[in-house]
């Protein structure tokens, strides 16, 4: 099956399942962002798992059938597209693939793209070549977009025990005084998930640093 026959028939699937009131929600809670086709979540997992098996069989480039569901216009595209990421085993992740992901994160960005992009395909990627980090994270940090600012911050999240704390810290005190919501949002997502580990450390940090706001709420949770 040619890759735009396995697109064709995932474009099938989606059309018969499109609830366009559903997907006006959708487009709304999104702040008219993106459009869709009106999926729940479980119904595209079970549209999608058995498009995935056809996708098996066809032996396409992966990189290649991701860029075609990015360019899509409906949102759930994106979605199966991170899902498909996703399923990429560890050993076949390579070390040219941090271009591909940074253009993801950069292309049709919201935070319900990004934070599965960031906590999932960049956090593996990461671990898998470890000597990247300083690169990564330098290049990104001071980078103009946010996105991959928040990326920065919470490509750690699954990380627990493993987690480079002293990074974590860095990047927060070089953004605790960024107003942007979802840059304060990252840093007490980083700091709540952290905490579930070592409270302590966290609860310290917090107040040596005096974080304020929403970063402090969201950090303390569970300290």
């Amino acid at each position: 099956m040619e890759m735009q026959e396995l697109l064709d028939s995932l474009t099938e699937k989606f059309h018969q399942e499109a609830d366009h009131q559903y997907g006006e929600k959708m487009t709304a809670y999104m702040k008219g962002k993106f459009v869709y086709f009106g999926i729940p979540a479980p119904k595209r997992n079970a549209i999608q798992r058995d498009w995935f098996a056809e996708v098996k069989k066809a032996n396409v480039d992966r990189w290649e059938l991701i860029d075609l569901l990015w360019d899509c216009e409906q949102r759930e595209y994106q979605y199966v597209a991170i899902d498909l990421l996703k399923r990429t085993p560890k050993k076949e992740i390579a070390l040219e693939d941090i271009s591909a992901i940074e253009h993801l994160i950069t292309t049709k960005s919201w935070w319900d793209t990004v934070d599965l992009l960031a906590s999932n395909s960049l956090g593996t990627y990461l671990q898998k070549f470890p000597e990247q980090i300083t690169t990564v994270i330098d290049n990104w940090r001071d980078d103009p977009n946010m996105w991959l600012n928040r990326s920065c911050l919470i490509f750690q999240v699954k990380y627990k025990e493993q987690t480079d704390f002293e990074l974590m810290k860095s990047l927060i005190l070089q953004y605790q005084d960024n107003s942007e919501f979802f840059i304060q949002k990252a840093i007490g997502w980083a700091l709540r998930q952290y905490s579930k580990i070592y409270p302590e450390a966290v609860g310290e940090f917090v107040e040596e640093i005096g974080l304020k706001g929403l970063a402090r709420r969201e950090a303390m949770k569970y300290v």
